[in-house]
């Protein structure tokens, strides 16, 4: 026990507590808890002072060491400053030293200059003397000069004279100039014009001299269309998008025409480069073609004039097919040519006569190897744009509706998002059998957080109209680069669709689409018939029951009329005339692909 913590009065306590009875230790325990409490909480007080002293003390502690380092770093400062003081004493000597050195050295640099002014002034007197000299001959000299003067006045007149007469030649020589290079001009106008009729001659002959190869099955497909198809559409009425159904059989019998020319499409993806005026298409595609020289034609004005099928080739190939299917072939210079306003010199619209061309180039077999696009015209031209301009939608719509996939772009550089006028324009086509991808061109001119915005609200707008698309990119043509991208990436995308195709199961696929199209309208015509029939009995059946005998006869002969007029039989020959038609028109189609794909082979 500590005995040191407790008074002396305790161990007194104790040591009675130990010689007492029992009936008295009970006041002796509890003075001895009593002090052994009051001794406990001075122990805890004295522990907590002790703790607070050696807080203090460590405190006090590290304020000596901080205060020793500032000594030592104190030190070590006067220490430099003492060094760099007496550095400066050493250089305000050394300059003392060189200026006394500079102050002799100015003295008999003074000294040398006062000997120089000396003789100057000696120089100075002796150009005195000659400069009065000189005066002297100048009066002499001017004397002379103006007996010059007087001689050269009477030369001046004489020549103002001839001057005169020189301008009236000089005058009557830029006459003859001007007038010179005003028939130069026209002349060059002149060869120039006839250059261009020359040329335009030669493309106009070659294509109507132009011989499409034989194919009994294109030839089939074509008499189908102008004869079979046409007497089923005057007679038939069923249909409100006739108009779309002829498009789509045009479109198929241009594409098989193509089969039959460029028999390298034949087994290629079709991808369909859509999009208005000024969206980049032209550009799009240039910005895959490796072959430096080849360029589609881009401008602020309207450029594509003729659909062009643009396809990787190891050779450059230039082709324009003419109407009836043959095909002429061309030089890269000559294609360069043919823009709206090339065109516009024809006087009529050549596309009539060259529907469409070809361009062989290489491209990244990787990516392209298998792919034919298709670079139509801007479907809604500015109305500045000239008249051969203004079947540009119509030509678009055709030819989209060809391709297996269309590239939908849309541009970056007015208000980047998707014009009413593309929606339009698209469900126009009918993409229910197509893939779409969009691009969204001109990436170059928007910042990265606006693009992400952007592709953002285009996806909401395009999900909003229930168009779906395989993905959506941001892409710059002239950096070849893609900026963002959403699902899938542009360049993965055209890997994926990189496939040959099964053309005669493509075709017959919109085929059927064509004559479901007649069919559901037929047969709706056909239930409507049946309905109106079932309706009339159940009119004779109230008249008979309602109104008796009397008014059912006097009905009989109305309702008699009302039925004759309800021909089912009729609708029903047009439902089977419709599936005939697509049977033939599905078997000149298998016909064309097949004699084409022999004739490629032999070749």
């Amino acid at each position: 026990m500590k005995t040191e913590l407790f008074p002396p009065v305790l161990m007194a306590y104790l040591y009675k507590l130990g010689n007492l009875f029992i009936r008295r230790r009970k006041q002796l325990r509890e003075d001895v808890i009593k002090i052994v409490q009051a001794a406990d909480n001075r122990y805890g007080e004295l522990t907590q002072e002790y703790k607070s002293v050696l807080a203090r003390t460590e405190v006090l502690t590290a304020d000596f060491d901080e205060l020793t380092k500032c000594q030592a770093n104190t030190a070590a400062e006067l220490e430099d400053a003492r060094n760099s003081l007496h550095g400066l004493q050493q250089t305000l000597e050394q300059a003392s030293i060189q200026h006394g050195q500079s102050e002799q050295e100015a003295r008999l640099r003074f000294g040398t200059l006062s000997l120089q002014y000396a003789e100057l002034m000696q120089d100075r007197n002796r150009i005195e003397k000659a400069r009065e000299v000189l005066r002297q001959q100048l009066d002499q000299v001017n004397l002379d000069l103006q007996a010059t003067v007087d001689s050269l006045s009477t030369m001046d007149h004489r020549h103002k004279i001839l001057t005169q007469e020189h301008q009236k030649t000089l005058e009557f020589y830029e006459k003859l100039t001007a007038k010179h290079e005003q028939v130069a001009a026209e002349f060059h106008e002149l060869s120039q014009r006839h250059g261009d009729t020359w040329t335009r001659f030669q493309l106009i002959s070659q294509l109507l001299a132009a011989c499409p190869r034989e194919n009994a099955g294109l030839v089939r497909f074509r008499k189908l269309l102008a004869n079979d198809y046409m007497t089923f559409a005057d007679h038939e009425s069923s249909l409100a998008a006739e108009a779309k159904a002829l498009t789509m059989l045009q479109s198929i019998q241009q594409e098989l025409a193509l089969f039959v020319g460029f028999p390298d499409v034949n087994q290629r993806t079709i991808v369909g480069i859509v999009g208005g005026f000024s969206s980049g298409k032209s550009e799009f595609v240039n910005s895959f073609i490796g072959d430096p020289e080849v360029r589609l034609a881009v401008g602020m004005q309207p450029i594509t004039a003729i659909p062009s099928y643009v396809l990787a080739s190891d050779e450059r190939i230039f082709r324009g097919y003419s109407a009836n299917g043959g095909y002429v072939n061309l030089e890269l210079d000559f294609y360069k040519k043919i823009t709206h306003a090339f065109i516009d010199s024809f006087g009529f619209d050549l596309k009539g006569l060259m529907p469409f061309m070809c361009v062989g180039v290489q491209m990244d077999p990787e990516y392209f190897a298998n792919i034919c696009f298709i670079d139509t015209p801007g479907y809604n031209s500015p109305a500045t744009a000239a008249a051969q301009s203004h079947g540009d939608r119509r030509t678009a719509i055709q030819f989209a509706r060809q391709a297996d996939v269309l590239v939908w772009l849309i541009a970056l550089d007015s208000n980047g998002t998707v014009p009413d006028s593309d929606i339009d324009f698209i469900q126009q086509i009918g993409v229910e059998q197509q893939s779409i991808y969009v691009v969204l061109t001109k990436a170059d001119l928007k910042s990265d957080d606006d693009i992400n915005y952007l592709i953002d609200e285009v996806d909401d707008i395009l999900q909003s109209y229930g168009i779906a698309v395989c993905g959506i990119s941001a892409y710059s043509s002239t950096r070849r680069a893609e900026v963002a991208y959403r699902k899938v990436a542009l360049m993965k995308f055209f890997s994926q669709i990189n496939k040959s195709r099964n053309v005669i199961q493509r075709i017959n696929g919109r085929l059927r689409e064509v004559f479901s199209m007649y069919d559901d309208a037929i047969q709706q015509d056909i239930e409507i018939i049946r309905s109106q029939k079932r309706a009339i009995n159940g009119l004779r059946l109230d008249c008979l029951e309602i109104g008796g005998i009397d008014v059912y006869e006097r009905m009989l002969v109305t309702i008699d009329m009302l039925e004759e007029k309800l021909d089912v039989a009729t609708v029903e020959s047009w439902l089977k005339e419709s599936r005939r038609l697509s049977e033939e028109f599905s078997d000149a189609v298998r016909q064309t692909v097949e004699v084409a794909e022999e004739k490629a082979s032999v070749v």
